[in-house]
Parts: structure tokens; C-alpha cells; sequence
């Protein structure tokens, strides 16, 4: 009997033992810093990022009227949402998957133009969307094309059509592949194609400042044609470029918030020299080596301190584009 009370005794103590901890943890949770909860997904950025991380991956220009460009250090036959990836479809829309490791910030921000001397250039842009880019359809193709700095994204932007240069096609049951360049349609072979094209006025607007971009085809029609039912996943942030992947039903997406720029280091492009391609009788034909060349010979420029977080200067006109 003795022994019996004694376990009965043992086994109360530790009820009283055990009551104790969790009042302890819970007041604990409730006194914690702010600064012990995980990290906001994303969270903020800098143009310095951009400048940062792209750096080692191409060449920072300061170009007339944009200011700062950024040159990928790409094959001849690199274009914008067509080479090195594919188009994904998620709540938000039709999303362009880089498999560059730098592909988080030039898909997703920001606009591209193409300059007869120095090939592809990114302006940066502070603004998230699935891609920057017009859709549309013609015949058997789906069609796209990236945004020029230009094109005004307070508003649908369905009236507007770039150079044909700029847009990239494929037939439409091949619009899903992952391996879409191999069905990529070369530049110049749809004839006039800019003035052919149905744009898709499939708009929705970014979380951030309401700016305007592309969903894309719908999914009932891209379905019919590749043949396949086509899942959307949800877009998660994360918190850094090295998370992004698609895993499962999720796509996982480094989207931060940007704020201002400066880089540290730069090449500079005169007036004269700048060539962007605009109108139809503009039509590309230099090398991507050529325009390489054409790049490493610009003088190098560097950021003084003083500069660092100015508007003015390099990086003029980057906080006006999204």
C-alpha cells in the first residue's frame, strides 16, 4: 500500500512538473523578439542586387535615355523567354521558368531591346510580374515578344507591337515543351509578322503597383492543342534566387521588392553609338562576337562612394520602369 502511494505521489509530481513547462514555453513564445520569427519570403532589395549578382554573368552599360543596361554574356542565338527555358502556367499566368541562374531578375523585371551593336540588353525595373512580355497568336503559332522600356504599363498595353525581330513563335501544340527552343520559329520566317499577329488582350494587374502585363492564352485553348490537362501551380516566394524550382504543384519564385540603383562598375555608351532596333526597315546583322567585341572595347567606369545611392547620374530613369 505504501508502495502504492509513493507511484501515485511520483506520477503526480511529474504532472505538476509537466504543467509547469508548458505555462513557461507559452509565456516565453509570447515575450519572443520580433526579430526571432523567420524571414518575410522575398523581402526587399536594392538595385545594388541587380548590379551584384548580375555582374559576374555579363556587362553593366550606361546607355542613352535608360541609363543602366545590363549585357548577358549569352551564345549568339540567346533570346529573351526563348532560350534556356520554358512556360510554365500558374494562377498568375503564364510564367517564363529560367534555367540561367541569373534568370530571376531579367524575366521578371524590368524590359529588353535589342541594339544592332551590342545585341540583347535588360533595363531594370523594380516591379514583379509571371513575364514582361506582349502575347499573341497567328495561324498555327503562339507568339510573344518582350516589352521595350517604352510601353506604357499603366494601362493594357494590347494596341502595342514591337519590331518583328523582336517576337519569338512556336507551334501552338508546342507551346508546353520544356524544351522549347528545339520548336522555336527562327526571326524573319513568319513574314511581317508584328503586322499579322492577333494580340491576346489577357491582362491582369501586378500586386505591387497595378501595372499591367500579359496572362497569356488561355489555358481551355493551350490544353486543346498540346492535348493535356495543364494544372495551375501557385506561385510561393522565397527568399533567395538559389530556392527557385518547381516542385510539385508550386512554383517557388525569388520576387523581392526592389528599390534604387547604382552599380559599382559600368562601360559607357555614347549617343552616337547607341542602335536600338525600333522600326521595320531596322533589321539586325551584326555577330554576337562583333557585339561582344563592341562591348569590351567601351571605357570602364567605376561608382565613387559619393554616387552611391544618388538618383541622378547612372541609373537615370531606372525607377520609372516596372
Amino acid at each position: 500500500m505504501k508502495h502504492c502511494i509513493s507511484r501515485s505521489g511520483l506520477r503526480a509530481f511529474l504532472l505538476v512538473v509537466l504543467l509547469c513547462s508548458a505555462a513557461l514555453s507559452k509565456s516565453y513564445a509570447q515575450v519572443a523578439p520580433p526579430d526571432a520569427a523567420p524571414p518575410t519570403a522575398s523581402g526587399n532589395i536594392t538595385y545594388q542586387t541587380f548590379y551584384d549578382d548580375l555582374a559576374p554573368y555579363g556587362s553593366w552599360l550606361d546607355y542613352p535615355a535608360y541609363g543602366s543596361v545590363w549585357s548577358p554574356r549569352v551564345d549568339e542565338d540567346f533570346r529573351p523567354y526563348a532560350t534556356n527555358g520554358y512556360w510554365d502556367y500558374a494562377t498568375d499566368g503564364w510564367t517564363w521558368m529560367s534555367n540561367y541562374p541569373w534568370g530571376w531578375a531579367p524575366f521578371h523585371y524590368g524590359r529588353w531591346i535589342y541594339d544592332n551593336t551590342y545585341g540583347w540588353l535588360w533595363v531594370p525595373g523594380y516591379e514583379w510580374s509571371p513575364a514582361w512580355v506582349t502575347w499573341g497568336d497567328y495561324d498555327n503559332y503562339y507568339c510573344w515578344a518582350p516589352l521595350m522600356p517604352d510601353v506604357n504599363v499603366g494601362i493594357a498595353f494590347g494596341g502595342w507591337r514591337p519590331h518583328d525581330f523582336y517576337w519569338n513563335a512556336v507551334p501552338r501544340g508546342n507551346i508546353y515543351d520544356h524544351n522549347l527552343g528545339a520548336a522555336l520559329v527562327r526571326p524573319g520566317t513568319i513574314n511581317r509578322i508584328s503586322r499579322h499577329v492577333n494580340i491576346i488582350n489577357n491582362f491582369n494587374t501586378t500586386n505591387g503597383h497595378n501595372q499591367y502585363y500579359s496572362r497569356g492564352p488561355a489555358v481551355g485553348d493551350v490544353e486543346k492543342f498540346t492535348n493535356r490537362k495543364i494544372a495551375p501551380s501557385t506561385i510561393v516566394p522565397v527568399n533567395s534566387a538559389a530556392q527557385v524550382k518547381h516542385e510539385g504543384n508550386q512554383m517557388k519564385v525569388y520576387k523581392p521588392q526592389v528599390q534604387n540603383p547604382q552599380p559599382r562598375e559600368f562601360r559607357q555608351v555614347q549617343v552616337p553609338e547607341a542602335k536600338p532596333v525600333r522600326t521595320d526597315d531596322e533589321w539586325p546583322n551584326a555577330e554576337r562576337n562583333t557585339q561582344r567585341n563592341n562591348i569590351e572595347q567601351l571605357p570602364v567606369m567605376h561608382t565613387s562612394p559619393s554616387d552611391m545611392g544618388r538618383g541622378g547620374g547612372f541609373g537615370r530613369g531606372g525607377g520609372g520602369r516596372h
